[in-house]
């Protein structure tokens, strides 16, 4: 079987990466397209990081303005990539003319897949994992927060299954897609190796305060993440304890917030650290150092749902804290300091102060996150990919 694997994402996101990895340790033909609209760092070519085949095509001129986004959709809506991806394909022999997955990680790719589907021979079936809340607006524009609603709603019919992360959430869009097989692939982290020593380290840094608060992620102030409050959070930690240290990772072009990073580097030197583009495995070695870790949304955010980064945080030991609609919140709440979207900033910033200065509440917490993380990892859950494929190909061959 041949998967196709088509998405938008930075080469380190955590979720494509484990699904190709999957996928390519079952012994099946991976071919993966990168078509990157957003990071002029990265170059046009072939790559690979599981063994897997891999290409990267870039597209437009990298920004977010009008004429570059409406060109790159213009684009999106033709059969170029995918006549692209074709020819790529045919200059690799081990692909086969039998049966192919095409599995779509986002929904600019939704009309490139139904060409491909026309144009390859043999048994093609279409996967789209909606892992993104596209139904609910992000930025101030309408047109653009309606754009992904378009592309599903015009290829809807033609998408076979439908991978969600979370059970709550798909019970709101099922009726989007009235024709896929779907399920439920949460975004859970994978398992780690000698977790236990690394607890005994963190509880250790708690009796000497050394408390490290981490953020790694989008910095979009025009999405739902609460970056003023994140900061104010990690200064909160840093004003308590003089050995404590804050570190936060993320690209932005946003000066306003530039500032305030140099101006926290300046106020906090050598403890607060924006670190800029961060790889996974660099994100990973921070994370499991770290005694605290932030997800904060925006009081207006309705997303809800399976936050990779807060299961991330629990694999390691780390306290969430965390503002929003997320779920297992009941679970959650035995190990992190979780916060509603009526909560205010002084009331947040109060209940860390409280906790940080209670060590034996946080070693609890840190031993309860460790704990509730061993119950949410990747390899729960993994295998309803394959179950998915095989489903739907069974379908197709009968």
């Amino acid at each position: 079987m041949n998967i196709i694997i088509l998405d938008v994402h930075h080469p380190e996101d955590g979720r494509v990466n484990r699904h190709i990895r999957y996928m390519q340790n079952l012994g099946y033909y991976v071919f993966h397209i990168n078509i990157n609209r957003y990071f002029p760092f990265l170059e046009t070519r072939y790559f690979s990081q599981f063994g897997e085949k891999g290409y990267r095509i870039n597209i437009g001129d990298y920004s977010q303005s009008l004429l570059n986004r409406m060109r790159l959709h213009i684009l999106f809506f033709t059969p170029f990539l995918a006549l692209r991806i074709v020819s790529l394909l045919k200059q690799n022999h081990q692909f086969s003319e039998i049966q192919t997955v095409i599995h779509v990680h986002d929904y600019e790719l939704l009309m490139t897949a139904i060409y491909l589907r026309q144009f390859l021979p043999g048994i093609n079936i279409i996967v789209y994992d909606r892992h993104e809340y596209l139904e609910i607006p992000k930025v101030n524009n309408a047109l653009f927060d309606n754009i992904p609603r378009i592309y599903e709603k015009i290829t809807a019919k033609l998408i076979d299954g439908l991978v969600d992360i979370s059970e709550i959430h798909i019970e709101k869009i099922k009726k989007f897609f009235p024709d896929s097989k779907f399920i439920v692939v949460p975004n859970y982290p994978d398992d780690i190796l000698n977790g236990g020593e690394r607890i005994d380290s963190k509880l250790q840094c708690i009796d000497n305060e050394e408390l490290l608060v981490v953020y790694f992620g989008s910095l979009d102030e025009n999405l739902d993440r609460d970056i003023s409050l994140t900061l104010k959070v990690m200064e909160k930690i840093l004003i308590s304890y003089h050995s404590s240290k804050a570190f936060i990772g993320g690209l932005t072009s946003n000066k306003i917030l530039l500032d305030k990073f140099r101006e926290l580097e300046y106020k906090y030197p050598h403890r607060f650290c924006y670190l800029g583009f961060v790889p996974n495995k660099t994100v990973l070695e921070h994370t499991s150092d770290a005694i605290f870790g932030t997800f904060l949304l925006k009081s207006d955010s309705c997303s809800s749902g399976s936050s990779n980064k807060v299961f991330e945080y629990l694999r390691f030991g780390v306290i969430p804290i965390l503002k929003g609609n997320i779920e297992n919140s009941n679970a959650l709440s035995q190990c992190s300091l979780f916060f509603s979207n009526e909560d205010n900033d002084e009331m947040i910033l109060s209940k860390v102060s409280d906790l940080i200065h209670n060590k034996d509440k946080m070693k609890k917490m840190v031993n309860n996150s460790y704990e509730l993380g061993t119950k949410y990892t990747f390899n729960s859950v993994k295998s309803r990919y394959n179950n998915l494929y095989l489903n739907l190909l069974h379908l197709k061959n009968n």
